[in-house]
């Protein structure tokens, strides 16, 4: 493993806190499951791992709260009247809310902001089904597969996957692939390449 990711593991809960305190409000911090641990991730880096095992609740709260103002031109048109009537502002806020026990044994309460309820309905469901045992083998599966398709990719092709030529085989004449017209003819003898 790198060093960024033995480094987000061995992060206290505090610390892990904190970053997530830092992020920015117009930035989301995004919580990708995989078969052993919640990434939390803030579009740039990775903040922090929260191990599966170890997560023992997880739950949503409502943040959201209103405000009152009493704007003045309300207030001259209506004078005192206007206290009956105040301009509301709500601002809508939730917090995914992860109780989680460490491998020393402590346990810990992370709290992820998130501005829309669909938003946080979304990520809620997320991380509850990745508790499952059946979902974290299927999660494991697939980054199996990826591996292996990376350690495919990193083969060197062949020299004649990468020319940006082809050759008819009946004329011999080379052509550059994106010249071929449609239906894979060639140009000058009009047989199938």
């Amino acid at each position: 493993m790198n060093t960024g990711t033995e480094e987000s593991h061995k992060r206290s809960a505090a610390e892990l806190q904190a970053l997530l305190d830092d992020v920015p409000s117009d930035r989301l911090v995004a919580c990708v499951p995989t078969h052993e641990s919640l990434i939390l991730h803030d579009g740039e880096k990775e903040l922090g791992r929260i191990p599966l095992d170890g997560i023992v609740e997880v739950s949503l709260r409502d943040d959201t709260s209103v405000q009152r103002s009493y704007p003045m031109g309300r207030l001259l048109f209506l004078g005192p009247l206007a206290l009956l009537f105040p301009k509301k502002t709500v601002r809508e806020a939730y917090r995914l809310s992860i109780q989680w026990k460490d491998p020393d044994g402590g346990f810990n309460i992370t709290f992820l902001r998130i501005p829309t309820r669909t938003m946080a309905d979304h990520m809620l469901c997320m991380v509850e089904r990745s508790l499952y045992p059946e979902v974290r083998r299927e999660l494991a599966q697939k980054a199996a597969k990826t591996r292996e398709r990376a350690a495919e990719s990193t083969k060197a092709p062949s020299p004649a996957e990468t020319s940006p030529f082809i050759t008819c085989p009946h004329c011999t004449m080379e052509f550059r692939k994106s010249d071929l017209p449609p239906g894979g003819k060639c140009p000058v003898c009009g047989q199938p390449l």
